[in-house]
């Protein structure tokens, strides 16, 4: 299963990295600090996104659109839990010009 969103990434956090108490191993978690938009481009909230290795190479500020797939980590402090795991990151083109007026029904709401 998996869904979209749309996200703008306004930091590129340092990376975290450590050994892993549990087996010994190096570990590293690449994070960016990121808006996530409703379907206006309003913002909905604020969060920390994990970006996995596969899409790190590429990652810059900008608004995308965010593919995500339902995942059952099977470690961590999330093991057993259903989570979202970021899949796909496609670049929203950047409107140029103004806005596109509302349609005639939303305009008399927003004057009531």
């Amino acid at each position: 299963m998996s869904f979209s969103s749309t996200v703008q990434v306004l930091k590129i956090n340092p990376v975290e990295s450590g050994i892993s108490k549990k087996t010994n191993q190096p570990w590293e978690r690449h994070t960016a600090e990121c808006l996530l938009l409703d379907d206006l481009g309003g913002v909905e909230c604020v969060g920390r996104l994990v970006i996995p290795p596969v899409l790190r190479e590429g990652l810059a500020l900008g608004t995308f659109r965010a593919s995500f797939a339902l995942v059952v980590p099977t470690f961590g402090d999330q093991k057993g839990d259903i989570t979202a795991r970021l899949t796909g990151l496609q670049p929203v083109p950047v409107r140029t010009g103004p806005a596109p007026a509302a349609s005639a029904p939303a305009a008399a709401k927003a004057a009531q």
